[in-house]
């Protein structure tokens, strides 16, 4: 069997994506005739209907266009089709501002009275509501400032990725010859058995960041400064307030996971101290934790051992989320291994997912992860209207992850041998590890960082302090620090491309362990429930969907579970360990 695309969904050849090109364009000349129109219910309505149905046409190309490179990237042809994707759908989210404009300018009230009038209004009710509730924060007399800032936040991130590409890894020396180390084989030696080649790994590359340590300040510095200066003038009180914002959402969410992870610090601090123990070193340091705590699995999949596997894992989630599994691995995934398609990404849009399937447990981990976002949006494309099939990252996250989570329990499950359910269960315990308590690190961090900005420039010798703080705080007293640990904040790429972008892998990690309690452990959660959060894309705010599964993130208590799930893990492994 093979997994690959079958992209005359979208366009049933190329002719037929370029007459659409042309027909966006038409389009969008007929409706600029209604930058003057006066609205009112019945015109306000065939101009929102026009307006959704050029940006679903356009998204369509875009994503049609930007799949056929993917799976072509030497192609001149897919080179170009992508280009003109990418260029058309640019211009439409341009030539549409004005609608936006013309709604606001109208005001809430006018638009509701219109609702009330005509009913057909009612779809678009959400979409309306939330337009007006950002345009609070709008500031039009000041535009050219918030317009400046981003122009040099993204100027600096043009040095930055200039400074990544130029930087120089550095060597390190194994028994037979130099190896040059580089952004492609470092997580292979930084993950290495052997301890010293590891060792040599982690302090060169840290060294060799140190010695570019004022450039990377005076990005950070300037990057953090300017998205400060814009959410102050957009009259946030913080830039975290700005960015929760869109999906309405307060920013005590961020203090209650922080406050949560905290106060939780010695369940993982555990596992770090028995991790240390299975691999016999007596004093760990950072550069030890990157190894796996057994020997890796060699165990290959072909695709129709993967996918059945991947069936059986998902079980608990009932019999419709298997029918939509069973539509999508028919054309809408393409794995198959081939020379011309991009080697290195792993990616889910719209209904499709790319990957190179090389039959590897992480393989079939990220096929199973896949399906969960498309399966996700299949579902909501199913029910909802275009504007509203897209969930965002906050939820789309759990989609993905409970395919993870269960994938692991099955496997472990029905494991042979002991090795084989010690592997499983540490590569989940690596989850939580990875996910929640380093993601929650680095939005702790962020949040300082933020803070101390406003009292002045940002500092080497600040942004050191304070990760140094930090790393010693979540990693715990079992430990020895080296000094150019605390300069590992240079690498958290993150932290200069977003702004709190972390914290949203920590709450998705927390709530699908959650979720999957409440789905097979408790059944105190229905499948039926969990496909009509899948089903409701982005139709209401994150934390009400969330409410749909029973989960308040605003509830301290309620986070505390998802930590008791890795702590009962923590347990069974050692266990596993001892016996």
């Amino acid at each position: 069997m093979k997994l690959v695309w079958n992209l005359e969904e979208l366009f049933e050849n190329s002719d037929a994506f370029y007459q659409t090109v042309e027909q966006i364009e038409i389009d969008l000349k007929e409706i600029k005739k209604h930058q003057k129109t006066k609205l009112n219910e019945m015109n306000v309505l065939e101009l929102l209907k026009k307006e959704w149905t050029i940006r679903e046409k356009a998204n369509q190309v875009l994503v049609y266009a930007s799949l056929s490179y993917y799976k072509d990237i030497y192609s001149e042809e897919c080179i170009n089709r992508k280009q003109l994707g990418e260029k058309l759908y640019t211009k439409v989210e341009s030539e549409l501002h004005f609608i936006k404009t013309k709604i606001l300018k109208l005001g809430q009230n006018r638009i509701e009275d219109f609702i009330k009038k005509n009913q057909n209004l009612k779809i678009y009710s959400f979409y309306l509501k939330n337009l007006f509730r950002l345009e609070t924060h709008l500031n039009n007399d000041k535009e050219n400032q918030i317009q400046q800032n981003k122009n040099e936040i993204n100027h600096q991130l043009e040095l930055y990725n200039q400074l990544l590409r130029d930087i120089n890894y550095g060597t390190i020396q194994t028994d037979d010859e130099k190896i040059e180390l580089n952004s492609s084989n470092l997580s292979q030696y930084l993950s290495s058995k052997n301890r010293e080649l590891r060792k040599q790994t982690f302090l060169t590359v840290n060294q060799n960041f140190k010695e570019k340590e004022q450039d990377f300040v005076h990005i950070l510095d300037k990057i953090i400064g300017c998205r400060i200066e814009n959410a102050e003038i957009e009259t946030y009180s913080s830039v975290l307030e700005k960015v929760l914002f869109e999906e309405n959402i307060q920013p005590k969410i961020i203090d209650t996971l922080i406050i949560a992870v905290n106060k939780n610090l010695k369940i993982i601090q555990k596992y770090l101290k028995l991790k240390a123990s299975v691999l016999e070193i007596k004093e760990p340091h950072l550069y030890d934790f990157g190894v796996s705590i057994v020997p890796d699995l060699y165990k290959t999949y072909t695709i129709e051992e993967a996918i059945e596997i991947i069936k059986n894992a998902l079980k608990p989630l009932g019999e419709k989320y298997l029918e939509v599994v069973d539509i999508l691995l028919n054309g809408h995934i393409d794995a198959e291994l081939l020379s011309s398609k991009h080697q290195s990404i792993i990616f889910s849009w719209h209904t499709y997912s790319f990957m190179n399937f090389k039959g590897t447990y992480f393989d079939l981990k990220n096929l199973i992860h896949e399906l969960g976002h498309i399966v996700n949006y299949y579902l909501s494309k199913e029910k909802l209207p275009f504007m509203y099939e897209d969930s965002t990252v906050f939820v789309g996250e759990i989609a993905s992850i409970i395919n993870e989570i269960l994938l692991n329990r099955y496997l472990y499950e029905n494991a042979t041998t002991k090795e084989e359910k010690i592997f499983y269960l540490s590569k989940e315990i690596e989850n939580y590890f990875t996910t929640i308590y380093k993601q929650t690190l680095y939005t702790e961090y962020e949040k300082e960082l933020y803070e101390a900005k406003k009292t002045g420039d940002l500092t080497a010798k600040v942004l050191t302090e304070k990760y140094e703080i930090l790393i010693k705080k979540y990693y715990g007293n079992d430990m020895v620090y080296d000094e150019l640990s605390f300069s590992e904040w240079m690498r958290l790429g993150h932290i200069y491309r977003h702004s709190y972008y972390p914290y949203k892998y920590a709450t998705g990690l927390l709530m699908a362990s959650m979720i999957v309690q409440s789905l097979v452990n408790e059944k105190s959660l229905s499948p039926e429930s969990y496909l009509q959060f899948l089903a409701s894309g982005s139709s209401q705010y994150a934390l009400d969907l969330l409410k749909i599964l029973h989960i308040d993130l605003n509830d301290l208590t309620l986070l505390v579970r998802g930590f008791k799930i890795v702590e009962q893990e923590i347990d069974e492994l050692e266990n596993l360990l001892r016996y």
